[in-house]
């Protein structure tokens, strides 16, 4: 018992390293300068080069409290909005210009996409209406209208499938699918909501569709930032843009090449799993993905790892590079999708 008790303590306590890309974006954009880039050469750097020394972290210890990793979810809140106001009023006072706004755009962009992106996917798949709503706040602060939606209504249904935009082919390169991906989401949120509001006897593209209501506020308010001061809607767009960036890359890494039939039931071997600790307790468990597909309902902090599932060759940061260099990455992931076919067969023979 004492064994399992350190077991849940050292596990949610892990979890704070989801804290840390927000806490370094907020240095480096009160710094300025040089420091600006901090986020990014930490997550492509450090954390890049760490995943590829460390091991897997394939434990599969309980987490019978959530008091703890509840609050590093709620603590994304202020810190996405820590960072995102800092990146703007860097950009207004001229503290960021020239290479340090590039810097801070991307660093702010890490932070949103790593912290606050993935801390939404986890509100959006609570019940309660109050997690929800801060789970579409924080993507909103990414200018993404589609996620929400989709993944909910759509790719939790038709993952690994063609019917899912979300789900990346064999031989299809990241930006193909980048392309396909943002824009089948887009258009399947706008029907998928149109077709909610038909059945209540409601105009489908009023502003009671998300997708419309949404849009039109990101619109609003870049065109808002731009009176105030033209470099403050690019910071924030800018921002936006790579976190959205930063998802359809998690996006294609997931399921990458795995496919599964319409009425197949969704099982381990329909997503990639990743135990590198960077990924795991930085990326609220966001790695352990097959389990989350299985059970959509489940808390980040009780994901389990699945000895019959792939595993991805790399953390989530370490394989930023080799998926923005096609050839690079069918090399290294084509040859563990035919072991692990392989492997799949020769156990049901």
């Amino acid at each position: 018992m004492s064994n399992l008790l350190i077991n849940n303590r050292a596990r949610s306590w892990a979890y704070s390293l989801t804290l840390v890309p927000g806490l370094i974006t907020l240095w480096g954009n009160t710094m300025g300068g040089a420091w600006a880039w901090s986020n990014v050469v930490f997550v492509l750097g450090v954390v890049n080069s760490l995943e590829w020394i460390m091991g897997q972290s394939r434990n599969n210890e309980e987490v019978t409290e959530s008091a703890l990793p509840d609050l590093y979810v709620v603590l994304a809140l202020p810190m996405v909005i820590a960072g995102i106001l800092t990146l703007l009023w860097g950009t207004y006072t001229g503290a960021l210009e020239g290479a340090a706004l590039l810097g801070a755009i991307l660093s702010t962009g890490f932070s949103s996409g790593s912290m606050g992106i993935v801390a939404a996917h986890e509100m959006i798949h609570r019940k309660e209406t109050t997690w929800k709503r801060a789970g579409d706040f924080l993507l909103f602060l990414v200018m993404n209208a589609y996620f929400a939606i989709d993944h909910l209504r759509v790719h939790h249904r038709h993952v690994a499938t063609p019917l899912d935009h979300a789900s990346a082919r064999y031989g299809e390169h990241f930006y193909a699918f980048l392309i396909r991906s943002i824009r089948g989401q887009f258009v399947q949120s706008l029907q998928s909501e149109a077709e909610r509001l038909q059945k209540s006897g409601k105009s489908p593209y009023g502003l009671s569709n998300a997708m419309v209501r949404n849009t039109l506020l990101h619109i609003l308010l870049a065109l808002g930032l731009s009176l105030i001061h033209p470099m403050l809607a690019l910071a924030f767009v800018g921002q936006a843009l790579f976190a959205d960036v930063l998802l359809e890359y998690t996006n294609y890494i997931e399921h990458y090449g795995l496919e599964r039939g319409e009425n197949e039931r969704v099982r381990a071997h329909h997503a990639w799993q990743s135990d590198k600790p960077f990924s795991r307790f930085m990326l609220y468990d966001l790695s352990r993905h097959a389990d989350h597909h299985m059970y959509g309902g489940k808390p980040y902090y009780q994901l389990k790892t699945h000895e019959d599932g792939p595993t991805l060759p790399g953390g989530y940061a370490g394989l930023i590079v080799p998926v923005l260099i096609p050839p690079l990455w069918f090399t290294m992931i084509h040859p563990k999708i035919k072991a692990f076919h392989a492997q799949r067969q020769g156990l049901s023979a």
